[in-house]
């Protein structure tokens, strides 16, 4: 026996029909926000590569500026010791021609 009359059948059609629409609306919009959420999770995903990257890059470029530091203290040391090496060079060079000049001097005059 049915549960109501004619008019209260379509009622309920009707309600069905809302709610199927109702059920595909929402469906829909669960299909797009999961879209948006993939998206948003790969953008998030290269951003963290690109990231972990960078972060490879910063490392790499310390322990670069860190080892041109040590060869540069080390030349700089090299140097100062080269040219300290130069001056006393240079000072036995002067005492020698002072010398030579004393002893071509005593010549002359002799």
């Amino acid at each position: 026996m049915p549960l109501g009359n004619g008019a209260t059948e379509g009622v309920l059609s009707d309600l069905m029909g809302e709610k199927k629409y109702d059920l595909q609306s929402a469906n829909e919009r669960l299909d797009g926000a999961l879209d948006r959420l993939e998206r948003q999770l790969h953008d998030t995903k290269q951003r963290l590569a690109n990231s972990n990257r960078l972060e490879e890059q910063v490392a790499n470029l310390s322990r670069e500026r860190t080892e041109l530091s040590q060869n540069l203290a080390q030349t700089t040391a090299r140097a100062n010791e080269i040219e300290a090496s130069a001056k006393q060079v240079s000072k036995r060079i002067m005492g020698a021609m002072e010398k030579v000049q004393l002893a071509l001097n005593g010549e002359a005059e002799s």
